[in-house]
C-alpha cells in the first residue's frame, strides 16, 4: 500500500512539470508587446514546405535592402506550417497547422502585418510578390498609410509622385 502511494506523490508532483514544460516557439503577444516598444509592426511570414513560391520569398526577404528596411520597421516571425512549433497569440494556443488554420490561411506563402499599436492584423498579402511591389508594401505598413488609404490608392500616389 505504502508503495502506491508514494507512486502516487510522485506522479502529482511529476505531472504538473510536464504540463508546465510545454514550450512556445511563437509568443506573439509577447513580440507585439517588443515591437510597440520600438514602434514597429509584426510581419508574419506564412509558409509551407515544398512550395517554390515560399522558397523565393524566404530568398527575397534576406535580400540585403529588403532586410535592411525589415529590421528597421519591423519584426519578422517566420512560422512554417510544417513545423512542430507553438504559436501563442491572443488566447490561441496550438501548433503552426492549427494556428494557419485560425487565421483561415490556406495559399502560401501569406504576409500577416499587424499593427503593434492597436495589437491587430491590418494587412495580408497572399502569394510572392517580386522586390519592387514587396518593399512598396513594407513602405504602406511602416508609414501606417492603411489607416486611410488603400494599398492600390497609396501605388497611386507613390507613382505619381515620382
Amino acid at each position: 500500500m505504502s508503495k502506491i502511494l508514494s507512486y502516487i506523490r510522485i506522479l502529482i508532483f511529476i505531472l504538473p512539470v510536464f504540463a508546465m514544460s510545454i514550450e512556445i516557439d511563437f509568443d506573439i503577444d509577447k513580440s507585439v508587446k517588443d515591437a510597440n516598444k520600438t514602434n514597429k509592426h509584426i510581419i508574419l511570414f506564412i509558409h509551407k514546405d515544398n512550395c517554390g513560391y515560399c522558397e523565393r520569398m524566404s530568398f527575397l526577404l534576406d535580400e540585403k535592402d529588403v532586410l535592411k528596411t525589415i529590421n528597421k520597421d519591423f519584426i519578422l516571425l517566420d512560422i512554417n506550417r510544417d513545423d512542430d512549433e507553438i504559436v501563442s497569440y491572443q488566447g490561441f494556443e496550438g501548433s503552426n497547422k492549427k494556428f494557419i488554420k485560425a487565421l483561415d490561411i490556406d495559399f502560401f506563402p501569406t504576409l500577416v502585418f499587424i499593427d503593434t499599436d492597436k495589437d491587430k492584423i491590418v494587412y495580408w498579402e497572399l502569394g510572392y510578390r517580386n522586390k519592387e511591389k514587396l518593399i512598396t508594401i513594407l513602405e504602406y505598413i511602416s508609414t501606417k498609410s492603411y489607416i486611410k488609404k488603400s494599398l492600390e490608392a497609396f501605388k497611386d500616389e507613390e507613382f505619381f509622385d515620382e
